[in-house]
């Protein structure tokens, strides 16, 4: 009896250590694609380097026997992708945008030996490379730009929820109604939560930040609400997710942090409301 009281502590201890790991690579980019010549035919051993722009941090890896390159658990932001080789020209992609939990499939075609000069495409700072193809989901991404243009009168990001598609306030809720005569009807119930996705009950939403849990234990609602200074982005999952989401029926919701960068930044901002 103490033999399987003892495998099964192990157990759980594995089981949540591995939870803990998984929650942290949730909403990770992959960029990956294939290598080719300028007959289509594959290049092994190309190196591939993906470098994070605002902090410098570098990633390399190597194309395989069918010229295929697969970079995993980049944190989201703008990439510079850089494709060298022995006898062909380097090529390389700036400005590239990627957003959380995105797999980005980009290929490359090199130059002959002759041709000894670097070639870069940059796109536009605020491309973000569209469907993907690996993945059946419904949702979208409330980026950085709009974050900051957007008006929220509360500051609060959960609230930029509702300017995506399927998405709605929940039945019972309460938002922007007038108190009547010292009631205070704007208290809404524990079970009301924030919105509703795709129809679903508010209750059924999980809500994380950085892929770790933000759910209120008790109401259908977040348990910590980050300054929208401190929000990158705002990742919204309104159906069709995979297992690795797991937790609730109804839709996902994460509030990806901003990071830190090489170069000192700052903001100051105020706010004036009269009557």
């Amino acid at each position: 009896m103490k033999s399987i009281f003892v495998k099964f502590v192990v157990f759980t201890a594995m089981f949540a250590f591995a939870s803990i790991l998984f929650g942290q690579d949730l909403d990770d980019v992959t960029i990956s694609g294939k290598i080719s010549d300028s007959n289509k035919l594959p290049i092994a051993g190309a190196t591939v380097t993906a470098t994070l722009t605002a902090t410098g941090t570098v990633r390399t890896a190597q194309s395989d026997d069918e010229g295929r390159y697969r970079l995993l658990e980049l944190k989201p932001g703008i990439y510079t992708v850089k494709i060298t080789m022995q006898g062909f020209g380097a090529k390389s992609r700036n400005n590239l945008t990627t957003v959380s939990g995105q797999n980005v499939q980009l290929n490359f075609e090199l130059s002959p030996g002759e041709v000894t000069a670097e070639t870069t495409v940059t796109a536009d700072g605020d491309e973000v490379l569209g469907v993907d193809s690996t993945r059946i989901i419904v949702g979208g991404t409330i980026t950085t730009q709009q974050i900051e243009e957007l008006p929220n009168i509360d500051r609060n990001a959960l609230n930029l929820v509702l300017t995506l598609g399927g998405t709605s306030e929940e039945a019972g809720s309460v938002r922007d109604l007038a108190e009547d005569r010292g009631v205070n009807s704007q208290t809404p119930s524990a079970e009301q939560g924030n919105f509703s996705l795709s129809g679903g009950a508010s209750f059924s939403n999980n809500i994380t930040i950085d892929g770790f849990d933000n759910n209120d234990d008790r109401a259908a609602s977040d348990r910590f609400q980050p300054s929208l200074e401190a929000v990158q982005e705002v990742q919204v999952i309104t159906n069709q997710f995979s297992s690795e989401y797991g937790r609730a029926s109804g839709g996902r919701i994460n509030l990806a942090l901003r990071s830190g960068g090489n170069k000192f930044r700052g903001r100051v901002y105020s706010f004036f409301r009269d009557d």
